[in-house]
């Protein structure tokens, strides 16, 4: 994409605070951008905002007028940053023509900006309309599947279900699924060979710290926050109760 080698700036955003910790989000961000443009950006502005008005998102104005200051190339890697055209729009008027590019984009103008938001936002009031009338359709059935996996007739506590019972059905479902996400988790499978292979826990924790460095978003947990060395022990302890301390 980037065929003129002109430098650029990369701008990222996520909505939560969560997401801005994790980085998960960030750095998947900025991958796509050094994929797509052969190198890495001379700098970076980020913005954790889920609201709707992006003259609230500060940094990205400071990418804007860092760009503009030293004639580098204002690179987004994703379109899903704005809610519509009329926010990308302003910004590649803000920006001019040849000065802003979309990663998921093949040309970055006001012909295929236009065109593309329009289609995704048909798309998306197409799922809405889908979604309803799937609701609407199953209000009619009178019939629903509440997450402990019984049939109830609305969305919440079953009618008729004793409350401890349901409270009981929705821990064990949540430990169902705690234990399958463990079971894939590559930080799981990668502690359980280590841990068969006759390594000592502090060899193990001290290889996850290096691995965990490169990767933080392999090595984390269910919910996409960082892996601590309390849940790497209790895994290999889970293992083998007698691995030794080395």
């Amino acid at each position: 994409m980037n065929t003129n080698n002109k430098p650029y700036v990369l701008w990222r955003r996520v909505s939560t605070k969560q997401q801005g910790s994790s980085g998960l989000g960030l750095d998947a961000q900025q991958s796509i951008a050094e994929y797509f443009m052969h190198g890495e950006p001379v700098k970076v502005f980020t913005d954790v905002y889920s609201g709707t008005k992006l003259a609230e998102c500060p940094n990205l104005n400071r990418a804007m007028k860092y760009c503009k200051e030293h004639g580098y190339l204002l690179v987004i890697a994703k379109t899903d940053r704005f809610r519509n055209v009329k926010e990308a729009l302003a910004i590649l008027d803000e920006m001019g023509e040849g000065n802003l590019s979309f990663c998921d984009l093949p040309i970055t103008d006001r012909t295929v900006l236009t065109m593309m938001f329009a289609i995704w936002e048909r798309q998306a009031i197409m799922g809405r309309i889908n979604t309803k009338r799937a609701l609407d359709e199953r209000k009619k059935q009178g019939k629903w599947i509440s997450k402990s996996g019984r049939e109830c007739t609305h969305l919440g506590r079953d009618k008729g279900c004793d409350l401890s019972a349901a409270q009981e059905a929705a821990s064990l479902a949540r430990t169902d699924a705690a234990m399958k996400w463990k079971e894939e988790s590559v930080g799981y499978q990668w502690a359980m060979e280590k841990v068969m292979e006759g390594w000592k826990r502090q060899d193990i924790v001290t290889e996850f710290n290096k691995h965990n460095a490169r990767q933080p978003e392999v090595y984390c947990t269910r919910k996409g926050k960082p892996l601590t060395l309390a849940v790497l022990c209790k895994w290999i302890n889970e293992a083998n109760p007698l691995v030794m301390v080395g």
